[in-house]
């Protein structure tokens, strides 16, 4: 019997428009959500209530007003009070977002930006006006429904892309989607378990490893084998945390045939064997 894994949970939307709205409702108790992924980006706005937001290995205190970022791959679980209300904005990888491509790219670059920020009383405003734009499209039957709605959400990131850099009191400067660093960043989310090599990504982006590494070392504080091994290290701790695996299904998960070899890598990247970190992270959170 295959081991369980972390669940993924999919998108459902109509055909063409890979773009949803949920509504996050105040209830009669406290509701917890067990962990799991997506293969889309969420974006949360809380507009009333409190609660505990696990993003990967982080717990983030909801506080309201506030938009929390999960981009596909990562895994979370909201707990929330009672009382929380506020809306859920999911979006497939590749939606067509035009010149808001560029915001949700900077929005969800994990090195560069925390998963949450605050928003004031008007800005939620302004949020939800759009999205209750949205809706009013998604609930059309005919006509551009998908390039309208996408419209919209190309201006919500737009918007929470000023936001969130106003809120951590960065230059209001956009990075060019292009951007060789994020571009960089981008395939090695995607291709971390079978490439590893700084050579290799080098060749994609059609520049030597050198130039490559100086780019991300000046970004970013750290080499570009760094990030590799940083993202490797990443999806280890949590399959750790979150997912029954033994140790060694873990390894071959992250595409190691040498268990040992895994072993003696975590515990020289965390100080810690896999057993030993899977103890202590989940008795901190209590899993």
């Amino acid at each position: 019997m295959e081991a369980p894994i972390i669940p993924v949970h999919h998108l459902p939307v109509r055909s063409r428009i890979p773009t949803r709205v949920e509504h996050i409702r105040p209830g009669g108790q406290v509701v917890r959500s067990g962990v799991h992924r997506h293969d889309f980006h969420e974006l949360f706005f809380f507009a009333q209530g409190t609660g505990l937001h696990m993003i990967d290995l982080q717990q983030h205190e909801v506080v309201s007003p506030s938009v929390h970022l999960v981009a596909p791959g990562q895994v979370h679980g909201l707990d929330r009070s009672a009382d929380m209300e506020g809306l859920v904005v999911m979006f497939a990888a590749d939606a067509q977002l035009g010149s808001g491509r560029a915001a949700m790219s900077e929005l969800f670059a994990h090195a560069d930006n925390p998963a949450t920020f605050r928003i004031d009383s008007v800005q939620l405003i302004e949020a939800q006006g759009l999205i209750r734009s949205m809706e009013l499209e998604l609930a059309r039957m005919d006509g551009p429904v998908a390039d309208v709605v996408e419209g919209y959400l190309g201006i919500l990131l737009l918007k929470c892309a000023h936001w969130a850099r106003s809120a951590r009191g960065a230059a209001n400067q956009r990075i060019d989607i292009n951007d060789p660093v994020k571009r960089f960043s981008e395939l090695v989310e995607r291709d971390f378990k079978e490439h590893r090599s700084v050579a290799g990504y080098a060749d994609q982006m059609a520049i030597s490893p050198g130039h490559l590494n100086e780019l991300v070392k000046k970004r970013l504080g750290r080499n570009a084998s760094d990030v590799i091994h940083e993202r490797v290290l990443l999806e280890a701790k949590r399959l750790l945390l979150h997912a029954d695996l033994t140790v060694k299904e873990v390894s071959h998960a992250l595409s190691m045939d040498d268990p040992a070899y895994f072993n003696r890598m975590f515990k020289k990247a965390t100080g810690q064997t896999p057993l030993e970190y899977r103890s202590s992270i989940r008795e901190k959170y209590g899993r």
